[in-house]
């Protein structure tokens, strides 16, 4: 597959999703993006060509052909109800992904994870006691995607582990390390986690790694008044 060839994107419509259509649109890189509910056209990326696709219940092999590439931006907005009983997007969603993969002769895939799925020695103790708790059952199933991934034959697979994700402008200060967050490190940018997840494949770097990213910022960001307010934590 050559490098020309179409980077198929799923989770095209969500934050992370519209970052990566764009960072890649800027750099001339050909992209089929995907997602459960179409975007209004006025939303959509221009230059892009969007597919309508249902990964737990729709057969979208044939709309793969070509592509040289997965990236999956699939992800479960945090709720009471996502908390309590989340859809099997990570697991159930990610396995069709790569049964579909399979079966079109695609090999490399890079998802998105979390730090946070296992113990992080930069992130502060009370998110720790108040924010682990209430995403427990999500963080498992990124955890079982992880497994999943590893356990699959022939798969060049990155599951990207961001720190809290933070819905501000692209910054290109990413620090990327492996597995765990880099010291001071505790909130990843939607557009910098997108801008890494596309280099990991262009570049083929992080291929069989869980790659932590996250940079330092202001206290508006990181304080425990501030994630417990985009958490609905009282």
């Amino acid at each position: 597959m050559t490098d020309a060839a179409p980077i198929a994107v799923f989770g095209a419509g969500g934050k992370t999703g519209t970052e990566i259509l764009r960072h890649a649109v800027r750099k001339g890189i050909a992209v089929r993006a995907f997602e459960h509910t179409l975007p209004e056209p006025s939303d959509r990326v221009d230059n892009v060509e969007y597919f309508q696709c249902d990964v737990l219940n729709d057969d979208f092999s044939s709309e793969l052909e070509g592509c040289r590439a997965v990236i999956s931006a699939l992800g479960i907005g945090f709720s009471p109800s996502t908390a309590i009983d989340p859809p099997p997007l990570y697991t159930e969603g990610t396995r069709r992904l790569v049964e579909a993969m399979s079966a079109t002769g695609i090999s490399r895939i890079v998802v998105i994870s979390a730090a946070f799925v296992e113990a992080q020695p930069s992130v502060p103790a009370w998110f720790e006691l108040t924010a682990r708790p209430a995403l427990h059952k999500i963080l498992a199933q990124m955890r079982a995607m992880e497994d999943l991934l590893e356990r699959a034959k022939g798969l060049e697979w990155t599951a990207a582990r961001p720190g809290w994700l933070l819905d501000e402008p692209y910054t290109g200060e990413a620090v990327i390390s492996d597995e765990r967050l880099a010291e001071g490190c505790f909130r990843c940018r939607h557009a910098d986690l997108a801008a890494a997840m596309l280099e990991f494949v262009c570049e083929n770097t992080w291929v069989n790694a869980k790659p932590a990213i996250a940079r330092p910022e202001e206290d508006r960001f990181e304080s425990m008044t501030a994630l417990k307010a985009e958490l609905g934590i009282d």
